[in-house]
């Protein structure tokens, strides 16, 4: 399967403008039809805790804009968006559609981040989440999730067979995010992908570092600070011939 991750400068509250950016981006990319294009967390709003820019209205704008661009590229889209819940709050999600604009999978974040009041205004998901796109399952996470480990090994011991986490990761702590993202993949026998952005907002700068990393934990890319389109290959076989080849997750005690 071919991953597209989209690491870019969100535009701050501006959906129409981070919208145009990212068909700026894939049309400049030599992205194949039925890759699976990925893109940051809270990817057309930036991580705002401003409910009434972020909401998306209802039917959502930003579902409608990720459906339109997986018809139009001919592609599956994960993405990091705000989604209204069915008790009218709002969430942190990422959410997934194909070429033909179903929806593939819908996660809500389960760690939101205290320190900016995230679980105030998106409370948290309490479920983890798995689909299956070009013969690769695939389990997606949200951003301060990669901090919990114990978020992880159920996916793992489901089959995921490529974990991907979107994120708004600080350059302050950009070193934690590669690490980690590599930990997960060492941990878990699985690839990881994390898609970050770059740029900055009200309160961050963000230095991109957009990575996926192999089962074995050898980094396959890791972006620089700069917008990009980085594609690259994911063989769901790779990860299961390793877990064959070092049985580890069988020995997992819960």
């Amino acid at each position: 399967m071919q991953i597209a991750a989209i690491q870019f400068a969100i535009r701050w509250e501006d959906r129409a403008g981070s919208h145009a950016r990212v068909q700026e981006l894939l049309a400049q990319a030599n992205v194949p039809k039925g890759a699976l294009v990925v893109l940051p967390e809270m990817f057309d709003v930036g991580f705002s805790m401003n409910t009434a820019v972020t909401d998306p209205g209802e039917p959502s704008a930003s579902d409608a804009y990720l459906r339109g661009l997986a018809r139009e590229h001919g592609v599956a889209v994960l993405a990091g968006a705000v989604a209204r819940t069915s008790d009218g709050r709002l969430a942190n999600e990422a959410v997934a559609f194909d070429p033909e604009g179903r929806e593939l999978v819908r996660y809500r974040k389960r760690q939101p981040f205290t320190v900016p009041g995230e679980h105030i205004h998106y409370p948290a998901g309490s479920v983890g989440c798995a689909f299956e796109w070009g013969g690769v399952k695939v389990a997606p996470f949200v951003c301060y999730d990669l901090r919990f480990p114990e978020l992880f090994r159920p996916a793992a011991k489901a089959g995921a067979e490529l974990m991907i986490v979107v994120a708004n990761w600080p350059d302050r702590r950009s070193e934690h995010w590669v690490r980690l993202l590599q930990a997960r993949a060492i941990e878990n026998q699985c690839f990881v992908l994390g898609v970050n952005r770059c740029g900055s907002d009200p309160s961050f700068k963000y230095d991109g570092r957009s990575a996926l990393f192999d089962p074995h934990g050898n980094a396959l890319f890791e972006a620089d600070g700069r917008e990009q389109v980085r594609v690259a290959e994911v063989d769901g076989a790779v990860t299961r011939k390793w877990r064959e080849d070092l049985p580890a997750l069988r020995d997992m005690k819960w």
